[in-house]
């Protein structure tokens, strides 16, 4: 089960909460006593916008209202005001696709107005709906596009709720340091602006950020801020997100009974407004809690409940998790007829999702942007060179008879072309540096699509026959031969179910993906440990938080390749791993006891390992050390800068 815990709300640029401040009877008094013109329009939406925070369907009603009357009098304000508020309802109850489409539609109407800051305003609407839609890429482009807008026009009061969303973004692609940074930046411009609903949404945000990052204490108190915040405006939304942090933050902190208490509360406060996305979350914080304290059969209930919301909002990446989770309930319950058949379901849904591996396109634009840097350089500097070569043939040509003059102008020009020349061949190492880089988080994404095709695809299948062969077993009498030839089929499939995770985790380990670099390495040590093989030391100094993804996977890359080496030519029987960070520099030491050999024979003799090794260390732009005798042992160092 995934138990992470990512943002579940986004809001709309646009939204709101100045009419839940404002004189609500006066509204209501424009509302009965204005014609049907601009002002009973913008009466309606104004309600809608009082309404939000109480009942999404009363809200709904006057939001429509607006948009027939700003149609009926070509309002295109109204026409505008009701997409922008109309859309943040739509996402609440999961219809994405068409808070896309009336996002979009916003877009064209604020340009026909030529307003620019609702141009701005739509730009980050579309860039929530393709959040909310896994479409990660198109995402950060409306984002820069709208942040561009209101940077241009000077508007900071707008930026808050932009970098949250920024920040949503990046934490949907798991990249929780990076989204946490643009979160706690908009913190630091809301507090002063004093807007209780918009720090409510920043808080509870935050400490969804801190969740993820298991910093749990620091969640529990963004998220109890948050919540009194909520609670004081009476915002029920924020209340239920509140609750719902709060609910698995003390799930986290093993304080049960608390979980309990809010995941419940954060329950009847969704059910009685309607919010069937937060009521979801709920429902899915529930279920780890009764999966904790050993009630299946009430952990598959509120499974079931949270499936039926899915299904009936084509929420297709919930439903892909609720699947599985239900097969195991069921399992543990002995119906494997019916885990079998939700662990196809399963199978079927996630082998036809065609997700966006976001942090993979991210990586593939910045690598094709700077490719086009350097080729751009590389063009520049062969045109300078053609020009001076042109120009010294003509100088030669012109200045025979001055053959003094010419010999110096000569020199001085094929200096200057040599250098040039220079300049190209070093823009052409750094051109296959990025191609090399290229090359090596091209393995890295191949390994990981291929450890999930194994785990996801090969192991639910693997998973699926084990089901029922273990349910036939059941119920089939079998001869005491027959007996034991099944009893070792199911051995040996075991077997083959455990070779496959074996692999798909040396592939791309989970543990790298999920929690970090200290732990995979603690895990790959301890195996290799485990083996009797060689007793490896793990240490690690000022691992805070986590490093980068892609520095991660490529130390852990590192260390992998070089106790392979120690394992295979060494003869060692103990080995130590060193991790150290502190402030911009990480550096890692790997050394062993083994027979050693002559570093001066490396640059010969260099296989294909530490060729490896080296490439790793190049394209993070570090440096490799290694200390070698004969019959002393090996130390590699290796330093980088973060």
């Amino acid at each position: 089960m995934k138990l992470f815990f990512k943002t579940i709300l986004l809001v709309l640029l646009y939204a709101s909460a100045s009419a839940q401040n404002g004189d609500v009877n006066a509204i209501l008094k424009r509302m009965r006593t204005s014609k049907e013109d601009t002002n009973r329009a913008l009466a309606y939406i104004e309600y809608g916008q009082y309404l939000e925070n109480q009942n999404l369907d009363s809200a709904a009603k006057y939001y429509l209202k607006a948009d027939a009357l700003s149609n009926k009098l070509g309002y295109l304000n109204g026409r505008f005001k009701f997409r922008s508020n109309y859309t943040y309802i739509l996402n609440l109850q999961g219809k994405f696709e068409q808070g896309l489409k009336l996002n979009k539609e916003s877009l064209i109407i604020a340009q026909e107005m030529k307003h620019p800051v609702n141009v701005g305003k739509s730009q980050a609407n579309i860039a929530t709906s393709y959040v909310y839609l896994g479409n990660f890429l198109e995402a950060i482009k409306h984002y820069q596009l709208s942040a561009d807008q209101f940077e241009k026009l000077g508007m900071k009061e707008f930026l808050p709720r932009l970098y949250i969303s920024i920040g949503t973004a990046f934490e949907h692609a798991n990249l929780f340091n990076k989204a946490l940074v643009y979160k706690e930046k908009a913190l630091v411009l809301a507090r002063p602006m004093k807007d209780s609903l918009q720090l409510a949404d920043i808080l509870t945000n935050i400490g969804g950020s801190y969740f993820n990052l298991k910093n749990y204490p620091k969640g529990l108190a963004h998220f109890s801020e948050g919540l009194t915040i909520a609670q004081k405006i009476k915002s029920d939304i924020f209340v239920i997100q509140g609750y719902a942090g709060l609910s698995r933050t003390h799930r986290k902190l093993k304080n049960l009974d608390k979980a309990e208490e809010y995941g419940e509360k954060g329950l009847e406060l969704a059910r009685k407004t309607g919010n069937v996305f937060l009521e979801m979350e709920c429902l899915k914080t529930l279920m780890f809690l009764a999966e904790d304290n050993n009630q299946p059969e009430l952990s598959a209930k509120y499974t079931k409940q949270a499936m039926k919301i899915a299904e009936e909002n084509e929420m297709t990446d919930h439903l892909v998790e609720l699947y599985e989770d239900y097969a195991t309930d069921l399992a543990r319950q002995h119906d494997y007829k019916a885990a079998y058949d939700y662990l196809m379901k399963y199978t079927i849904m996630n082998d036809s999702i065609q997700g966006v591996d976001v942090q993979k396109q991210l990586q593939e634009l910045d690598a094709k942007y700077l490719t086009a840097q350097k080729e751009k350089q590389i063009v520049t500097l062969e045109n300078e060179k053609q020009t001076r070569n042109t120009l010294i043939y003509g100088l030669i040509a012109g200045l025979v008879a001055l053959a003094l003059i010419s010999v110096l102008a000569h020199r001085n020009i094929t200096i200057r072309k040599r250098i040039a020349e220079k300049e190209v061949q070093q823009l052409q190492q750094e051109r296959q540096l990025v191609a090399t880089n290229s090359i090596l988080k091209g393995q890295e994404e191949e390994r990981t699509r291929v450890a999930r095709d194994l785990h996801d695809g090969l192991g639910g299948l693997l998973s699926g026959i084990k089901l029922t062969l273990n349910s036939v077993k059941g119920n089939v009498i079998l001869p005491e031969e027959s007996a034991m030839t099944f009893t070792r089929a199911l051995t040996q499939l075991d077997g083959a179910i455990s070779e496959m995770r074996r692999v798909a985790h040396s592939m791309m380990p989970e543990t790298l993906v999920r929690f970090g670099l200290i732990d995979a390495l603690n895990d790959f040590c301890e195996g290799i440990s485990a083996s009797g093989q060689l007793k490896v030391v793990m240490q690690d100094f000022g691992f805070d938080k986590r490093l980068d993804s892609s520095v991660e996977i490529v130390l852990y890359r590192v260390v992998q390749e070089l106790l392979n080496n120690v394992l295979k030519y060494a003869d060692a029987t103990e080995a130590h791993v060193q991790l150290t960070w502190v402030e911009n520099n990480v550096s890692l030491t790997v050394e062993d006891n083994g027979k050693g050999f002559d570093v001066s024979t490396l640059d010969q003799n260099k296989g294909a390992g530490m060729r490896n090794v080296q490439a790793r260390v190049d394209y993070l732009n570090g440096k490799l050390d290694i200390q070698s005798k004969p019959d002393e042992g090996t130390s590699i160092l290796v330093e980088i800068v973060v």
